[in-house]
């Protein structure tokens, strides 16, 4: 998966759970991507930049409603 279709998953996802604001699995989403690739995920020069599969697959996850780490109607952090 391309960085810019997961970021497409995530922001969809955001606009469900946290219209009009930033839910926490968005924030989170960002952070991971400067962690993890060292950009922004909306950033058009790595747009085309894949992803690793392990993060594909833990944020759609978590896109999916499927995340023990986010409420899944919300994008909040649930902590344990």
């Amino acid at each position: 998966m391309k960085l810019h279709e997961l970021n497409a998953i995530m922001n969809a996802y955001d606009n469900t759970v946290a219209y009009g604001s930033e839910c926490n699995a968005w924030q989170d989403f960002v952070a991971d991507c400067f962690d993890m690739l060292g950009t922004a995920p909306f950033s058009d020069a790595n747009r085309n930049d894949p992803v690793p599969d392990e993060m594909e697959e833990y944020w759609t996850d978590v896109a999916d409603g499927c995340s023990d780490d986010y409420d899944a109607h919300t994008g909040t952090r649930i902590d344990r």
